[in-house]
């Protein structure tokens, strides 16, 4: 069967658009898991994830309009063999991740099943090797995981490039003329825009400003370390929304690596309120709120603000804007999800800076497997955290030895202290009456 030159009705060479497919998802699965060194594992998953679309049967599906076909269980069987996280991420670039499964399933729902299922016939998809490279597997790059949670958790991040690059590269395809992705400002400008905003403040002319100023002072200061988990306790009105920003945008400059900052928040109705903050510093259009309120298709308002909203529609898919503002659930579930939707913007979490904002509202019945991911980005995967709150929840026990919490407030104490708005005191009143005559006096 020749692959090369056979075209379509409409005029489409489909052989050639799947080797254009194949080495399109390629470079940008490899760009994808760069960010966390795997880049060349990266490139073979991307160029051998859909060689089951070589087969005969699938041919006829496009050329013909055939029956469905089973494409993905042939990549998935190649590479599988060679390292299991291939197996995973091909077995389920469509449907999601799936189940590893038990000895001798043969439910197609799980893993082990998809590698015992045979692939003869009108299934047979040996013709990739005619315009494909040679297969060679360098074992020697696939990473030594330290435990299963690891190699679990690196499966989902490889998964995410492959999902993203494939999304990506057929919508390249298939919508040549549309809005691009991207086209937010950089890190960079953010950060000039952060600081012209601070200049415009002067200097402070009260005790509260100078206070407010001292912590993002020390932010500043501690955004200079190293990448790693901090936390920020600062007291109801010390500012730590613009502080918690400031060292965000800080860190960048001092860690080039770094692509986004991701701010995580439990309540909606706080999401509104610190992206509006941020909107106000740095532009409306570098700020991607992504939770259940947000609605990016509103058609209301003129050109321009339609192609933001649709950037920002765009970006909440993949998460690919410099700053991000979303839930706990979102960040959460996502970590742990199986499905390509939800899966799709882990590579972006690589080389963040995620804030956890209101942290002592992490649930508590998760509180184990929510900081064993936050431990997994800080120790593989270039991410620095916040723990940011006035009341900071005692954490420390979640993480190991090299992994510790640095508290960027040096005086913590002195906040409370200096931020206290109220006096309680103890007082005994004779009956119901007197304690109505104590109340009216401050009525």
């Amino acid at each position: 069967m020749e692959y090369i030159g056979h075209k379509s009705d409409d005029g489409v060479n489909r052989e050639q658009a799947l080797i254009e497919h194949l080495n399109g998802t390629s470079a940008l699965c490899s760009e994808f898991a760069r960010r966390f060194t795997m880049e060349e594992i990266g490139k073979l998953l991307g160029l051998y994830h859909d060689v089951g679309k070589y087969s005969i049967g699938f041919q006829k599906r496009i050329q013909q309009n055939g029956p469905k076909v089973d494409h993905s269980t042939a990549g998935a069987q190649l590479l599988g063999k060679y390292f299991v996280p291939f197996a995973f991420c091909i077995a389920g670039h469509h449907s999601g991740l799936m189940n590893l499964g038990v000895r001798g399933d043969i439910d197609n729902g799980t893993l082990v099943a998809r590698m015992r299922k045979k692939l003869v016939g009108i299934l047979d998809y040996s013709a990739f090797k005619n315009e494909l490279p040679e297969l060679s597997v360098n074992k020697k790059l696939f990473p030594a995981f330290s435990d299963t949670f690891s190699a679990m958790f690196f499966t989902r991040m490889l998964f995410s490039c492959l999902v993203d690059a494939d999304f990506l590269d057929t919508e390249r395809f298939m919508r040549p003329n549309t809005l691009k992705r991207g086209e937010f400002s950089s890190l960079e400008e953010l950060y000039k825009r952060y600081n012209a905003y601070i200049m415009a403040w002067g200097n402070p002319t009260n005790k509260l400003n100078e206070k407010r100023t001292e912590i993002r002072e020390e932010c500043i200061n501690a955004a200079h370390g190293q990448e790693g988990i901090y936390t920020l306790t600062v007291p109801t009105g010390g500012g730590k929304t613009i502080a918690s920003l400031g060292f965000a945008l800080e860190h960048a400059m001092q860690h080039k690596n770094k692509e986004r900052i991701i701010y995580v928040i439990p309540y909606t109705s706080i999401i509104e309120q610190t992206a509006d903050v941020f909107r106000s510093i740095v532009g409306s259009e570098n700020v991607v709120e992504h939770h259940m309120n947000v609605d990016y298709d509103d058609a209301e308002f003129g050109d321009e603000k339609q192609k933001e909203n649709e950037r920002k529609k765009l970006a909440t898919e993949n998460w690919d804007a410099p700053i991000i503002v979303t839930t706990n659930v979102q960040f959460f579930e996502s970590l742990y999800g199986n499905k390509t939707s939800r899966c799709r913007k882990l590579h972006n979490i690589a080389n963040s800076i995620v804030i956890l904002d209101e942290a002592q509202m992490l649930p508590n019945d998760y509180l184990i497997p929510c900081m064993r991911a936050i431990r997994e980005l800080v120790s593989n995967y270039h991410v620095t955290a916040v723990l940011c709150t006035a009341t900071q929840p005692s954490l420390n026990k979640y993480f190991t030895e090299d992994v510790q919490l640095h508290e960027i407030c040096s005086n913590v104490d002195d906040l409370y202290d200096f931020f206290r708005r109220v006096h309680y005191e103890k007082t005994d009143f004779e009956d119901t009456e007197a304690l109505v005559a104590q109340l009216n006096m401050y009525c």
